[in-house]
């Protein structure tokens, strides 16, 4: 198979390609240019390899469809403005929901290597400029979220990028990104520092310094549908809990072996999930709390041990993503 027809145009100069069991092409590598016409606009699927030294793009097939035909990938050869619920921004790679609408969309995909580090691809990124229900901003993106909806699911920040949101606790600056649910009201943000955070059992120091990961579709502060706080992660605070008749007992984040340095350690973050009467408490171990039959307060920790971060790029924006 060397082409084929689609509902988009013909694809030609087909290469190393899998199918499903039916035959139906699943994915491909293309060694030709390809115009294709598609609700978001014409579109050129990666056909041209760059020279060695060059800019890469991330290994990923030209093209990838759904069993029924639709596209459920694309790898662009270039940066293409494309039609989206935000309107019109341009990206480098985009996938989609088997109902036709974007799924997530990508401005850059550089290949980070040896030769093209992550501050060169962070200085190809351009500035958008954002008007949501949780507040008006500009900031260079990673990447866009999409509901088969439409609607916007979550948006995530390059790591130098800061930003404030509105949040159902007021104002936040955020690093990472956000999320939100397919109303419009945010479902999760990422603080840019400890953030103080009052809660049913007392303060507690929001803050995740192992937040990873290529999207921002969860984040260390969670909110329910209706906007009340949902769940935190912290590294700084702890619990003390009192059930009548027992000896008060502890739960507070763990230390563990540091994925940097085999004789190191770091402080893994705890997860708090507020219930109706109830607390989740994920930890070294994971704590159901009855608050009706057990007294709950919170502490701050005297230490917190942080992984070595000399390289990371969060920390450039100003506002210290592992200050203590």
């Amino acid at each position: 198979m060397d082409r084929i027809e689609t509902s988009y145009g013909t694809v030609s100069g087909i290469t190393d390609q899998a199918t499903y069991a039916t035959g139906a092409l699943k994915s491909c590598r293309l060694m030709a240019e390809n115009r294709l016409q598609t609700p978001f606009g014409e579109i050129i699927p990666l056909y041209q390899m760059a020279e060695l030294g060059e800019r890469q793009k991330k290994d990923r097939r030209s093209l990838g469809f759904f069993e029924n035909g639709r596209i459920k990938s694309i790898a662009l050869d270039r940066a293409t403005p494309l039609q989206t619920p935000l309107g019109l921004i341009k990206a480098e790679a985009v996938s989609f929901h088997e109902n036709g609408e974007i799924n997530r969309l990508f401005p850059l995909n550089g290949q980070i290597d040896g030769y093209w580090s992550e501050r060169k691809e962070a200085e190809l990124a351009e500035p958008m400029d954002f008007d949501l229900p949780v507040g008006r901003f500009r900031a260079c993106v990673i990447s866009l979220h999409f509901y088969p909806s439409g609607a916007l699911k979550s948006l995530t920040l390059w790591p130098s990028e800061r930003i404030t949101i509105q949040t159902p606790i007021g104002p936040m600056r955020i690093r990472k990104g956000f999320s939100l649910y397919e109303d419009g009201t945010l479902r999760s943000a990422e603080p840019a520092k400890v953030e103080e955070v009052s809660t049913p059992i007392g303060v507690v120091k929001a803050f995740d310094a192992e937040m990873i990961g290529m999207s921002a579709d969860l984040n260390s502060i969670q909110f329910t549908p209706a906007g009340r706080l949902g769940s935190v992660k912290t590294i700084h605070t702890g619990l003390r809990v009192l059930v009548a008749g027992r000896e008060e007992t502890r739960i507070e984040p763990f230390e563990t072996i540091s994925r940097i340095d085999d004789e190191g350690k770091r402080t893994v973050p705890m997860q708090i999930e507020f219930g109706d009467g109830s607390l989740k408490v994920v930890a070294q171990h994971t704590h159901v709390l009855d608050l009706a039959q057990s007294s709950v307060t919170t502490f701050i920790r005297a230490q917190v041990i942080r992984e070595a971060c000399s390289s990371c790029s969060g920390c450039e924006g100003g506002d210290g993503c592992c200050q203590n």
